[in-house]
């Protein structure tokens, strides 16, 4: 498949959604209405420098490269200075410790998100990995020709590239829909019967739009694994 898909809305489809700004809740709003900023900003060494004629550094470029908070550093720093060794492939103390703290992060991950099992949490690179190991070890199997992949106009394009590749693969059909996450939920849920999967990405960071869904609420959500139809309107609710 050549270019981005279609964002021409369907008339068929679910009544449009909103403007995506319409979608976040007045919860999301008071929610960062009450961040402190400064506290927040503190906890990031890097964001203490001034740049450009001594204004404060304001960082956006996340989506590229995040920023590390002083817990991580020193976390890093602690790890080789103290513990550096291959993880579980080595019976010496420094692997034994190494292994522990990795399956250690992995049961921290399971409860923030409400997993059942630690196994089910996978540590990749980076996103666009993570999206590329979806899309090829567990949709690629699934998929064949005429199916759909739902995504939103919001999506940056490497959530879009490997949808386009599974597409070309397996014949399955790429679907946007321009009316942001609201939008794209309402079109999935008119249509859920025949609509395998989608593509939703939490943090669209490119726009510089967030859409209100926490490790809590993604943790209700899934934690145990209801039909799609009530994911659907859970995801909704949270949006509303």
């Amino acid at each position: 498949m050549n270019g981005h898909p279609d964002l021409t809305p369907d008339p068929a489809a679910a009544p449009v959604a909103p403007p995506i700004d319409a979608t976040l809740s007045a919860r999301t709003a008071a929610a960062a209405a009450e961040l402190d900023v400064p506290a927040v900003r503190e906890d990031f060494p890097i964001l203490r420098q001034t740049v450009r004629d001594g204004k404060p550094l304001a960082y956006l470029d996340n989506a590229a490269t995040a920023q590390k908070p002083r817990a991580v550093i020193d976390a890093i720093s602690r790890y080789y200075t103290q513990t550096n060794a291959n993880v579980h492939r080595g019976l010496h103390e420094l692997s034994e410790r190494a292994t522990a703290a990795y399956e250690g992060a992995r049961a921290t991950v399971r409860r923030t998100l409400g997993a059942a099992e630690d196994r089910e949490i996978v540590f990749v690179r980076g996103t666009t990995e993570g999206i590329n190991l979806v899309a090829q070890a567990w949709a690629r199997p699934r998929l064949k020709a005429g199916d759909e992949i739902l995504i939103t106009g919001m999506e940056h394009h490497s959530d879009i590239v490997p949808w386009q590749i599974l597409c070309g693969q397996t014949g399955a059909k790429l679907v946007g829909y321009p009316d942001g996450l609201i939008g794209a939920l309402r079109k999935l849920q008119a249509a859920a019967a025949r609509i395998p999967m989608r593509a939703a990405d939490p943090a669209t960071a490119h726009l510089f739009i967030v859409n209100p869904l926490s490790g809590r609420s993604l943790a209700g959500l899934f934690s145990t694994h209801p039909p799609v139809e009530q994911r659907i309107e859970r995801l909704m609710a949270l949006n509303r």
